[in-house]
């Protein structure tokens, strides 16, 4: 390969970058809504009963799976959030975040807590499945700005 092609393939990762991160960008309000209505579902099941827990499991499959497909279409593709780069601290900051809340969930549901205790869990696990999908996103979006020079 001559110099002049390198720099035109390059030039061209660096085009598509751009074009996907200019996409990526304008992610909308409830996309992120929905990811945080996932994780409080998930949080708020785990602290009321193992019934209701099982019984949420294939609504947070299906919607894990809708948000998916919406990724897709929306962008040609699904960005896992265990990718390597600057974004896998915010996602594994996030995993022991949602790990130490399925404990306290968990302990909830076996000490009696009231039902307004886990509705609040539940409420937490919103707020922070949303503040992470905005702050991984900023992330992502500055890694591809950065390789796009």
């Amino acid at each position: 390969m001559q110099p002049h092609e390198a720099q035109s393939a390059l030039a061209s990762v660096h085009s598509a970058e751009a074009r996907l991160a200019n996409k990526v960008g304008h992610c909308p309000p409830w996309r992120h809504a929905a990811f945080g209505a996932l994780f409080a579902l998930l949080i708020g099941s785990i602290a009321i009963s193992s019934t209701v827990q099982f019984a949420a499991m294939p609504v947070i499959i299906a919607g894990v799976v809708l948000l998916i497909r919406w990724d897709r279409k929306r962008y040609g593709v699904f960005i896992n959030g265990y990718r390597r780069g600057r974004t896998l601290p915010v996602t594994l900051g996030f995993v022991g975040i949602m790990i130490v809340l399925v404990v306290a969930a968990m302990h909830m549901r076996v000490n009696g807590f009231t039902d307004a205790s886990k509705i609040g869990l539940a409420a937490l696990a919103f707020a922070i499945a949303i503040g992470f999908s905005l702050a991984w996103g900023r992330t992502f979006m500055r890694e591809l700005a950065g390789s796009a020079r």
